[in-house]
């Protein structure tokens, strides 16, 4: 099995199914960082392929990376919020909101349907957060980034990013009861 490296190198070498072996292990969980973010099906995909295309370029003009799967899914973050930003300005009216589905397999179909249930309410309150807010929120909790890594991808403060946090949870909090939401963030992760 090779590395990253060395699919990297075979990138850079001409050899055309590296990208892929490179890309396949990161792929699910680069979607499901642009779905949390914009909510749509679509607009992850897009992010997702514009981030892929990036990272091909970056790997074909020699560029140095060292943790492929992190540097990946900050690229597609910054893409995520590239759309949310266009999809901002354009005021675009988008499709109904596709929820993460995680499934418990241990859980009963009872506890299971609850369970879905809950987490639909939750992410269903964190669309409703502002893109600032939504974006921490995903990368902090559902990312496990660490606050210093939100500020230097958003190029932002680590104060600026507490206090998005912080506003954030403040909201959900109005919109989800305090440990409903607080438990349902935990299942979340």
């Amino acid at each position: 099995m090779d590395t990253e490296q060395q699919l990297i190198e075979r990138c850079q070498s001409g050899d055309k199914n590296a990208f892929g072996l490179l890309v396949r292990p990161h792929l699910q969980r680069a979607y499901s960082t642009a779905f949390a973010i914009l909510g749509a099906q679509h607009f992850a995909e897009d992010a997702v392929q514009n981030a892929l295309f990036e990272a091909y370029k970056a790997i074909m003009e020699g560029r140095d990376i060292r943790r492929f799967g992190g540097w990946l899914t900050h690229i597609v973050a910054r893409r995520a919020l590239d759309i949310a930003r266009q999809k901002l300005r354009q005021q675009h009216t988008t499709e109904e909101n596709e929820l993460l589905e995680v499934r418990d397999n241990t859980a009963s179909p009872i506890t299971d349907v609850l369970q879905k249930e809950q987490r639909n309410e939750l992410m269903t309150a964190i669309m409703q957060l502002n893109i600032n807010q939504r974006a921490v929120i995903v990368m902090y909790y559902y990312q496990e980034m660490k606050i210093g890594e939100i500020a230097s991808l958003l190029n932002i403060k680590e104060g600026t990013v507490k206090s998005r946090l912080h506003q954030a949870r403040i909201t959900l909090s109005k919109l989800v009861p305090f440990e409903t939401a607080k438990q349902k963030v935990g299942e979340c992760q």
